[in-house]
């Protein structure tokens, strides 16, 4: 939930960024085109050089240079009224305008427009001077307001902004809600799925389609976990019971082939042959008890009893029962422990833990057959504890040293059986984990992590 409102979060400061560069560059814009646009405009001082550029010398008026160079920069034609209101001058005056005006005439157009020509006006010695533009060239009106309006106008501006970022603001809130509640459904819908369970997402709306697809997903998620829930079932049961079924028959063979290695009467060759039958019948016995401990421990049917440990207790029984057990050279098996690795205490299944050191052990001794120094020890760490199994042997194959932390089991199958996947399982379910190294100076090392 923390990231969907991280993602909420950041569309919302998103939206109302833009919003604010929205309203900052329409500023902006109107600003320009202000200026812009009111630069063509006459300025008084133009207007008045005009005036005094327009001479009479002797009852004849002429522009000069300078005067009509700033005429042809605005206008297109200029007359000279005199007091009684008749043109007395001009300069390419369109036919369209009357030559004698009435004061009232005068008033009328001196701010405004004569006939549709938006003209400008200023007084000269011998009369009013009147400046013509094009026809809609110019936008002339008069706008009127009081002092009291124009006073307030600084802080209409300011709070008009204001307005728009509160907008602004508002409106990446409503959108970042709605946004929120459209993702919402989706995004615990995506969090779901791994649980595997059929969900039932609202599938209309803008956000429909994708709802409709995680809908369908979940039910295929969910069959596919049924069906490979039934399939683990069933290979579990099978192999419990083909582990029943051949027991029995199994011990039969063991016990008459005890029998028969001990019978005075039979040679001695023949008492070899029924020695090598019971131990390969053992073997075989052995290998169907890690078939069936693997199976339950991937399928986690391996019931825990957990105890508190001392793993230096633990090394020293499991190195107690293989000598008493018969451990003879070439073979030897030490225990290093210090006092320090007597205090910790580790909670565990004590019979499992037995297990995974005894696997260890017996893939030292098969792997050198001429014989090897095994060593079990204990080290202390500051976020757990490490229990070592080690020997100077052959070592480990490389190609299981660089998979024995994957995902396929099967790469730690090789010569070595069932006996390595055994070990990692039962740490996976102690939450730890098994690291196979060798040794620099040859040998390996198994070490059991246990993280606290």
């Amino acid at each position: 939930m923390k990231s969907l409102r991280k993602i909420i979060t950041r569309s919302i400061l998103l939206t109302a960024a833009i919003a604010l560069l929205l309203v900052t560059i329409n500023l902006s814009f109107l600003t320009s085109f202000m200026m812009k646009y009111s630069s063509n405009h006459p300025l008084k001082y133009a207007i008045s050089d005009i005036s005094d550029g327009l001479l009479n010398s002797d009852g004849t008026y002429e522009l000069n240079s300078s005067a009509t160079i700033l005429m042809n920069k605005q206008f297109v034609w200029a007359m000279l009224i005199d007091r009684e209101g008749q043109v007395i001058w001009n300069k390419n005056l369109p036919e369209d305008v009357p030559l004698q005006y009435t004061l009232a005439d005068v008033a009328s157009f001196s701010r405004w427009y004569l006939n549709d020509y938006p003209v400008s006006v200023w007084e000269h010695p011998d009369g009013l001077l009147v400046l013509g533009e094009p026809k809609n060239s110019t936008w002339k009106y008069n706008i009127t307001s009081t002092e009291n309006t124009i006073a307030h106008i600084p802080g209409f501006i300011v709070s008009f902004f204001f307005l728009n970022v509160l907008i602004a603001l508002a409106l990446a809130l409503f959108l970042g809600l709605w946004l929120y509640r459209k993702l919402k459904p989706l995004y615990n819908g995506i969090t779901a799925l791994p649980k595997k369970e059929p969900l039932t997402l609202p599938t209309g709306g803008v956000t429909g389609e994708v709802a409709r697809i995680l809908n369908e997903t979940s039910v295929i998620l969910f069959q596919q976990e049924q069906q490979l829930a039934h399939r683990d079932q069933a290979r579990t049961e099978w192999i419990a019971g083909v582990s029943h079924d051949i027991r029995t028959p199994l011990s039969m063979v063991m016990g008459y082939a005890s029998e028969l290695e001990i019978n005075p009467r039979l040679p001695a060759a023949e008492q070899n042959q029924a020695r090598i039958i019971r131990e390969q019948s053992q073997r075989i016995k052995s290998l169907i008890d890690d078939l069936n401990l693997a199976s339950k421990l991937e399928y986690h049917a391996q019931p825990m009893e957990l105890s508190r440990v001392s793993p230096a207790a633990l090394i020293r029984g499991v190195a107690v029962n293989f000598i008493n057990d018969g451990l003879t050279a070439p073979y030897s098996l030490s225990v290093d422990v210090t006092e320090e690795t007597n205090s910790p205490i580790l909670l565990c299944d004590q019979a499992l833990l037995h297990r995974a050191l005894t696997n260890l052990i017996d893939n030292s001794i098969r792997h050198n057959p001429r014989g090897c120094n095994i060593t079990l020890s204990v080290t202390n760490l500051t976020t757990g504890l490490v229990i070592k199994v080690s020997d100077n042997g052959k070592g480990y194959p490389p190609e299981l040293i660089k998979n024995s932390g994957g995902l396929d089991e099967s790469l730690l199958l090789g010569n070595h059986g069932l006996g390595l996947i055994i070990v990692r399982r039962i740490m996976k379910i102690h939450g730890g984990k098994v690291v196979f190294e060798n040794l620099p100076d040859g040998g390996c090392t198994a070490s059991l992590v246990f993280i606290s």
